[in-house]
C-alpha cells in the first residue's frame, strides 16, 4: 500500500497548480490561463493561450537541520519551474509580461495568505520565493506565430522528517 500523503514537494507543485489554475480575468489579474498543465509544454503544441506548466526545476541543497537519528529533520531548498506560453500578433511581448505579473501575483498572494490550505499554511512549507529573474525567448517566437515564452523559477524551502519530503 503507498503512503498515506505525497510527498510535500509534490503537495507545494500541486498548490501551485491549483492557485495558477484559479486565475480569472478582472480587477485583480489580466488573463484567465487557458490551461495548466503538470509537464513542459511545447509553444507548438499549446491548446490554448496563455498555458502555464509548472514542473520541478534543478538545483537546490538538502541539509540536516539538527542531531541525526530516527526523528530527523532535513531543510531541503528545491526549485519548480514556470512556464508561460502566450500568443499575440500585436504585441506578444506586452502579453507576456502581463501573464508573468498575474503567475507571480497569484503564487505571492497564496504565500502570504493566512487561509486554510494555502502556500502559507501547509505544514513543512517554510518559504516560496521569487528569486530569479524570468527567462525568455528574447522575442524570437513571436516571428513565427506571434508567440512568447518565459520561465520563471520558483525557490521553495520545506522542512521535515527525509521520508516526508
Amino acid at each position: 500500500m503507498p503512503p498515506a500523503a505525497n510527498p510535500l514537494r509534490l503537495q507545494v507543485r500541486d498548490r501551485i497548480i491549483t492557485v495558477l489554475k484559479a486565475i480569472v480575468t478582472g480587477s485583480d489579474f489580466f488573463y484567465t490561463p487557458a490551461y495548466v498543465e503538470t509537464r513542459f509544454v511545447h509553444w507548438t503544441e499549446a491548446r490554448g493561450f496563455p498555458t502555464y506548466s509548472v514542473f520541478p526545476d534543478s538545483g537546490g541543497s538538502l541539509e540536516l537541520a539538527g542531531a541525526a537519528g530516527p526523528e530527523s529533520i532535513y531543510d531541503e531548498i528545491y526549485y519548480l519551474n514556470a512556464k508561460i506560453i502566450v500568443q499575440d500578433n500585436v504585441d506578444a511581448g506586452a502579453v507576456l509580461e502581463k501573464c508573468l505579473r498575474d503567475v507571480r501575483k497569484a503564487i505571492n498572494d497564496d504565500s502570504i495568505s493566512a487561509s486554510a490550505g494555502s502556500l502559507r499554511n501547509m505544514s513543512g512549507v517554510v518559504e516560496i520565493r521569487i528569486e530569479d529573474g524570468v527567462e525568455t525567448d528574447n522575442g524570437y517566437l513571436s516571428i513565427d506565430g506571434g508567440f512568447a515564452f518565459a520561465e520563471q523559477r520558483i525557490r521553495v524551502r520545506i522542512s521535515g522528517k527525509y521520508g516526508e519530503l
